[in-house]
């Protein structure tokens, strides 16, 4: 028996999980130079005004909107 509160509990890391990154370029095909909070480089498609640089939220490939600039804390439980 599957419920809502299920389906939103799969949807917090499934395939479109949304990942947080650091612009570190604007291209200009269309796309942004990003670092993830892990050191990983990559591009996504997309390109927000702001000043390089600053953190956004990426989904499906996609720079979806800015995110805080926070410290990042990880902990492991």
């Amino acid at each position: 028996m599957r419920t809502e509160l299920w389906d939103q509990f799969s949807g917090l890391a499934g395939v479109n999980a949304r990942v947080l990154a650091t612009v570190t370029a604007h291209n200009v095909d269309g796309t942004s130079s990003l670092t993830t909070y892990d050191g990983h480089q990559c591009r996504a498609m997309g390109q927000l005004s702001g000043v390089i640089p600053y953190n956004v939220w990426v989904q499906d490939g996609r720079v979806v909107e800015i995110a805080p600039n926070l410290q990042l804390v990880e902990l492991t439980v």
